[in-house]
């Protein structure tokens, strides 16, 4: 039987969900409310499907954390986004879609029949269209240039690692003193290194971004992002 892991913060929400796609999808389905718990999901089972939504403000993690992490322990288990489509989760959704083999993404705020019949298609290993509701925030074509490995580009050296672990902290006002300050760079060198990853940051969508931008980008892709960071800070 399709065994399908749904990461869902709403648990009552959830459950409910869970228990309508087992009656009306034949399949076992079980729910996972934070993404912290994911990896003992993992740990215990090897799912076929992964239904997962964006947002989970309770955590400091995403949904494109649990996507990512998924994706690395089971590569064959098909991944679904469910999302209510609102313009603040717009960027980690485009993130989640040029990053990852998204089959699919379905609208909350669809029809119950309609979602049914997406996840149905998703199982019998259809070419199921994204959501209408959710396609305007979806690029037209994914960005061949971007993938997983490609975050590798933005540390080309040690002090780039600096610059991105200080980025990673959310809680710092990313301001050029700030950062100056904590990373332990000089100012001028800080303006140095954002300018040396210009190039590479268009790659993602970043055109001339400010630090903050680069923070905002750095933590949202935090689990693309971090692996090299911490690859070359203990390399050096």
């Amino acid at each position: 039987m399709t065994r399908i892991l749904l990461v869902e913060d709403a648990a009552a929400l959830a459950e409910l969900f869970a228990h309508v796609v087992h009656e009306r999808c034949g399949c076992d389905v079980d729910v996972c409310v934070a993404v912290s718990d994911v990896e003992l999901f993992l740990e215990r089972d090897r799912y076929d499907l992964a239904l997962v939504d964006l947002s989970f403000p309770q955590e400091n993690a995403s949904g494109l954390d649990a996507l990512a992490q998924i994706h690395r322990a089971s590569p064959n288990t098909k991944l679904v986004i469910m999302t209510q489509g609102d313009a603040w989760v717009s960027s980690t959704l485009r993130d989640a879609w040029e990053l990852l083999p998204i089959a699919t993404v379905i609208s909350k705020t669809a029809p119950l029949d309609y979602q049914i019949g997406m996840i149905k298609g998703v199982v019998a290993g259809d070419d199921v269209p994204v959501d209408p509701a959710i396609q305007p925030l979806i690029p037209e074509t994914r960005n061949p240039q971007r993938d997983a490995q490609r975050f590798s580009r933005l540390i080309t050296h040690n002090g780039h690692a600096k610059l991105w672990n200080v980025l990673l902290g959310r809680r710092l006002d990313a301001t050029y003193k700030n950062v100056a300050d904590a990373t332990g760079l000089k100012l001028n060198t800080v303006k140095n290194y954002r300018s040396q990853l210009l190039p590479e940051l268009r790659v993602h969508g970043l055109d001339d971004p400010s630090l903050r931008e680069m923070q905002e980008f750095a933590w949202r892709c935090r689990s693309f992002l971090l692996p090299f960071v911490e690859e070359s800070l203990n390399n050096r």
